[in-house]
């Protein structure tokens, strides 16, 4: 299994890339919008963050608190004590992103929260590495090197300021890409408007529904995107190593996968899914009670990459 999260602990989202390639951007797109989503936003500088100033309700020292429920704080050179300090809020964050140095390695600081005392208080989510779609082709040397780590401990690749280079070049650095990273994800934006589906990946059925309300209430900037949704339920219990392989032989269009798991080798407990690009999570949400176990799976792509009659196949094979 890859790893279970906790519902009581809070999804973290790291967001790297080289410099220049639009983290900052990314970020601000995600304190902006009105997702319902009461995020925590950790920065090395605040002076790279141009948040709306209608948006901004009061700063505190090394925080700033938004209209939207999210936060944003400085990380100064002390991560773990930056997150705690989160958890000292009246109101704990739902989702926590952290801003990685445009020349870090993302693993040491994926590391700090898998490895320390803050993996009791939070769950690893995933990795975004933000790529400038005109840059990444001429670097070179250490600074190519660092830029392909980068991306080698990506979840998703989120491509960015693709308006800027022609579509053989947009070709060429998508095959770079897949032979840095085989399999990975990618998705293609402009000026950082990544959907906000798939960067609140984790966060819980709570803030989905969220989400889901602020959508019908005219939330023009979700389907931005050109994606396809897919669902699958079954009322018999799935075999687990079955379903690990259906999940790890995905094709690289489906984005995000998440579910309600009925599994032949635990049929008391009710396990959740959740999948954002290649890193994958089954967490024991407790028995079933008087709900009637079955298996409900939800898949997000591309609407170019959705093949249903392969993904029925796949996931009907799972069945014990």
């Amino acid at each position: 299994m890859a790893g279970s999260l906790s519902q009581s602990r809070i999804p973290v989202t790291l967001i790297t890339g080289f410099l220049g390639a639009g983290k900052t951007t990314l970020l601000n797109h995600i304190l902006s919008e009105d997702h319902g989503v009461r995020a925590a936003v950790l920065v090395n500088d605040f002076g790279s963050i141009n948040i709306d100033a209608k948006l901004i309700v009061g700063v505190e020292g090394d925080t700033v608190n938004l209209a939207n429920g999210c936060i944003c704080c400085t990380i100064r050179d002390d991560l773990v004590g930056a997150c705690f300090g989160l958890l000292q809020r009246p109101e704990l964050p739902e989702h926590l992103f952290v801003e990685m140095s445009g020349v870090s390695d993302p693993v040491p600081v994926l590391n700090t929260f898998l490895e320390t005392e803050l993996a009791q208080a939070f769950a690893f989510n995933s990795i975004l590495a933000v790529v400038d779609a005109e840059q990444l082709p001429r670097l070179e040397g250490d600074m190519a090197r660092l830029a392909r780590a980068q991306l080698g401990a990506a979840d998703i690749v989120v491509l960015n300021k693709v308006d800027l280079v022609s579509r053989d070049e947009l070709n060429r650095v998508k095959k770079l890409v897949q032979f840095v990273t085989p399999g990975s994800r990618i998705i293609e934006v402009f000026q950082g408007r990544v959907p906000l589906e798939l960067v609140f990946a984790g966060s819980g059925d709570a803030t989905d529904q969220r989400r889901r309300e602020a959508a019908r209430q005219g939330d023009e900037h979700t389907h931005d995107h050109p994606f396809a949704t897919w669902s699958w339920t079954n009322d018999r219990p799935l075999s687990l190593p079955k379903l690990r392989s259906a999940l790890e032989q995905l094709p690289e269009t489906v984005y995000r996968c998440k579910g309600v798991i009925h599994l032949e080798e635990i049929p008391v407990a009710r396990y959740i899914l959740q999948m954002v690009g290649k890193r994958y999570h089954l967490e024991d949400s407790g028995p079933w009670g008087d709900e009637r176990p079955r298996s409900e799976i939800v898949l997000i792509g591309g609407t170019d990459g959705i093949d249903g009659e392969a993904l029925q196949r796949a996931f009907d094979g799972c069945v014990g």
